[in-house]
């Protein structure tokens, strides 16, 4: 059976196609889109074994034991449990204790404060209807002056004669005329008056008529509605001690303000008048101000006093009154406000011990365990953990995916972290029922620090060991989440689960050996211990003696426990999915590699071209932050497949050059069949996939250019000439999908291109790498690897540095240096003697 190879190679030397273009880009097209469909089933179908698996180990599922079936009848029996450890609830409980709640209930209801509202505007009122009373009563005299003054005629003063003394006098003690009729008016003028205040006694009146309402008598009765609404004045005592006797809310209307009020009753003194009163006792208050000599007109005679104060005392209104609706509407929120009293269990919670007597507490904690867990179908439970881990996944997928450029994860990626997942619930569901058991037997180790010893950081360690930063992240997150789930939903672990798995991330990608592993475990240990103190702080329990033992088994489960079972995982890992840690990439980058060896005895020149590639993206790698020992494994293993025809590559050839009896298309099948080489050689030396990216992504999806070129140059020369299908002269890529396979690329070119160079000199590399590398990347060859231009920069910079350091120029030695047997005029020089430009294929 002919090989495809050999078939593609005789058709393109022929020129002839099975198939148009077009109906292979069609062909292609359908299976891209079948291809995509296939991978979506396959993730969908990996998200739904996960999430069930998942679901059966972090929610209650068969393994919980049954709730025991406890009668009125065995109170006081001892209770025969299934096991030793007796009966534990299965998941977290809140049981309803109704006849506490109710109590607390009530009292959160009788400590709501009645409501009153608060008036200012009725003493302002009171004044005003006041002043609006005396200033009609002034009016009537005013007008009445007024009329006098225009009847009564003008005397004329007499300059010869002094007045009588005596007359003068008798005049002024004897009554004025009009006075009987200004009384009359004042009395007519009553209606007018008691239209702004209540009407008052007759002798009252009188004496404030006698008194023409003078402004005196006003400014008196002002003072006393100040006295009086010195305190909040409601209808009667009864008000106030019926609603509460220890105070009231007041709100003032027409503003958002409210403060509480003392409702004691009224004392003795003035200065001990409390903050409220009735309008009776403000009264009182009013008579015992007047009482006091001085306080109220001293000047005046009583009968004016008495009327001044019964005036303003009819006046009195209340500015606070009760509003019923607002305060049953306030304890109405107060009551409903208040939470139902749960006896709390949380899940391993011990209820009844093996040979415990049953008391009636039981009986009801019993009791109301089954109401709510007859409530919950089995089947419900798992539907809604497993759609719980589902959507748990997927949003952290979908945003890693968005967010970073580097998370691609294949199936292999995901298969792994699935089983790593699954795994690692498995033995912490395990670890959790040895926990429980242990705190049973030993009642005075904490369940809490027992539960830190298990490993948690151990799944996202591995991870990051063996594939990258951002497929961490997503495995610290996810498994975060359960593990809280897990222990109880426990906001607590799930935080010391998600920090420790990123610290452990973090260390470990500096581990290049075992000790470094176990420096990121002690690193890890000793953040997850700090971090088990400041929960106990956070959670207001204080450092206390169990806080310090957690911190001390976090410590030892970091610095021992989880770099132990990493290393122990990783080369089954390795060995299972191919992928390759730190360490392993140092067992590649060791030149003893068999497959190093058979490109060292089959191609010297590729090997001599790999080696210096490998220090050459090493370097770089370094400079941007990127792995360099898998840039330097990358390196070494790009070109492994010219190990099987060397010689129709240019570093390998020795004068003969076979491409020149080829046609154009055949060379270019040949020159890209070592790709093809080279991945079958990957898969027979079982090199990790990161490593064997490196073998189709350093060519990326670029022409060969020499055979191209030469066939175009070839048609130039005919009469009728064909159009050369660019296709045959193409590699397939992919284009480079990492920052690794990338520096390979460039390097690639970059080393190929230095060997032709006359004159090595710091500024001729530095055109040539930079020059290389623009034409890399206007070709698009970078598109799908997130370097910046910074780190093309960079690139640049380091790939200089290192050529000069391989490539510098030494001064030519003396023939007089060299000993007797050089010859005379032979001056050997042990610089770098210039090569001859590499031959086509290379």
């Amino acid at each position: 059976m002919a090989d495809p190879e050999n078939r593609e190679s005789e058709q393109a030397g022929t020129g002839e196609q099975a198939l148009p273009p077009a109906a292979l880009e069609a062909i292609a097209a359908r299976l891209a889109v079948s291809s995509r469909w296939v991978n979506r089933g396959l993730y969908l179908a990996m998200l739904l074994a996960v999430s069930v698996g998942s679901a059966f180990l972090v929610s209650p599922g068969l393994y919980s034991q049954k709730i025991p079936e406890l009668k009125a009848e065995d109170v006081g029996r001892p209770f025969r449990a299934p096991s030793p450890a007796g009966f534990k609830a299965g998941r977290d409980y809140e049981l309803a204790d109704e006849a506490l709640t109710q109590t607390h209930r009530e009292q959160a209801r009788a400590s709501v404060r009645p409501v009153f509202d608060y008036d200012p505007s009725v003493q302002s009122a009171v004044s005003r209807s006041l002043q609006d009373a005396f200033a009609e009563m002034q009016a009537v005299i005013q007008d009445d002056e007024a009329d006098h003054r225009r009847l009564a005629p003008r005397p004329v003063p007499s300059p010869e004669k002094a007045p009588d003394e005596p007359a003068a006098a008798a005049r002024k003690k004897a009554p004025e005329p009009g006075e009987a009729e200004l009384l009359a008016r004042l009395r007519g003028a009553r209606k007018r008056f008691e239209q702004h205040v209540l009407p008052s006694d007759e002798e009252d009146f009188e004496a404030l008529l006698i008194n023409r309402f003078s402004t005196e008598a006003q400014r008196a009765a002002l003072a006393l509605v100040e006295v009086a609404y010195r305190s909040k004045l409601v209808t009667s005592r009864d008000e106030l001690s019926r609603v509460d006797a220890a105070g009231i809310t007041v709100r003032i209307l027409g503003g958002s303000s409210e403060h509480s009020i003392d409702t004691r009753p009224v004392a003795s003194e003035l200065r001990a008048q409390p903050q409220a009163l009735d309008v009776r006792e403000a009264a009182a208050a009013l008579d015992a101000f007047a009482s006091v000599p001085g306080n109220l007109l001293p000047e005046a005679a009583a009968p004016l006093r008495r009327a001044v104060l019964r005036l303003v005392r009819r006046q009195l209104r209340p500015n606070l009154t009760i509003n019923l609706a607002e305060t049953e509407a306030r304890r109405r929120a107060a009551f409903d406000a208040v939470k139902p009293v749960a006896i709390a269990i949380k899940k391993g919670q011990k209820v009844l011990g093996d040979g415990e007597l049953i008391t009636e507490s039981h009986l009801l904690v019993i009791r109301k365990m089954r109401e709510q867990t007859d409530q919950l179908d089995l089947l419900q439970l798992q539907v809604g953990g497993a759609g719980m881990v589902a959507v748990i996944i997927a949003a952290a997928w979908l945003f890693q995916r968005s967010a970073f450029r580097r998370f691609r994860p294949t199936r292999k990626d995901a298969a792994f972290m699935s089983l790593s997942l699954l795994g690692l619930l498995a033995l912490m569901h395990l670890w959790v029922t040895i926990a429980d058991a242990v705190h049973d037997r030993y009642g005075q180790m904490p369940i809490e620090a027992l539960y830190f010893v298990f490993p948690v950081a151990a799944g996202a360690m591995l991870v990051r060991f063996v594939l990258n930063d951002e497929l961490a992240l997503f495995f610290a997150v996810v498994f975060s989440c359960l593990a809280g789930v897990m222990i109880g939903n426990s906001l607590s672990f799930g935080i010391f689960t998600l920090v420790a798995s990123l610290v452990a991330s973090d260390r470990i990608a500096r581990a290049k050996d075992r000790a470094g592993i176990f420096r990121a475990g002690l690193a890890t240990g000793a953040v997850s211990a700090l971090l088990v103190l400041f929960l106990s702080l956070a959670d207001g329990r204080g450092v206390s003696g169990d806080a310090f033992i957690g911190a001390a088994f976090a410590l030892v489960s970091g610095a021992f426990l989880v770099p132990s079972l990493v290393m122990a995982l990783t080369p089954l890992t390795e060995a299972l999915f191919g992928y390759a840690s730190d360490i392993k990439l140092l067992e590649l980058a060791n030149l003893n590699h068999p497959a190093l060896k058979e490109l060292i005895v089959q191609a010297p020149g590729t090997y001599h071209h790999s080696i210096i590639m490998g220090s050459l993206v090493e370097s770089a790698a370094e400079a941007i932050g990127a792995n360099p020992l898998l840039a330097r494994s990358c390196a070494y293993y790009h070109d492994i497949g010219k190990g099987r025809n060397p010689v129709y590559f240019g570093e390998n050839q020795k004068g003969e050059n076979r491409h020149d009896q080829l046609a154009p298309a055949m060379s270019a099948v040949i020159i890209k069949r070592h790709v093809t080489e080279g991945l079958e050689m990957a898969r027979q030396y079982k090199l990790p996939r990161r490593v064997a990216a490196a073998i189709p992504e350093h060519h990326g999806t670029r022409l060969v250019g020499y055979f191209f070129h030469k066939a175009k140059k070839e048609q130039e020369g005919k009469e009728n000439p064909q159009p050369v299908d660019e296709g045959i002269y193409r590699y397939v890529g992919p284009r480079p999908q990492s920052r690794e396979t990338a520096l390979v690329m460039i390097a690639d070119a970059v080393e190929a291109a230095s060997r032709s160079m006359s004159e090595p000199t710091h500024a001729n590399l530095q055109v040539l790498v930079q020059k290389l590398i623009n034409l890399i990347f206007s070709e698009g060859q970078l598109d799908e690897c997130d370097l910046t231009l910074k780190d093309l920069h960079l690139i640049s910079n380091s790939f200089v540095r290192t050529l000069e350091g391989i490539y510098h120029v030494r001064p030519a030695y003396p023939a007089a240096a060299l000993g007797p047997a050089v010859k005379p005029g032979l001056g050997l020089s042990l610089a770098r003697a210039p090569e001859a430009p590499r031959k086509a294929g290379s």
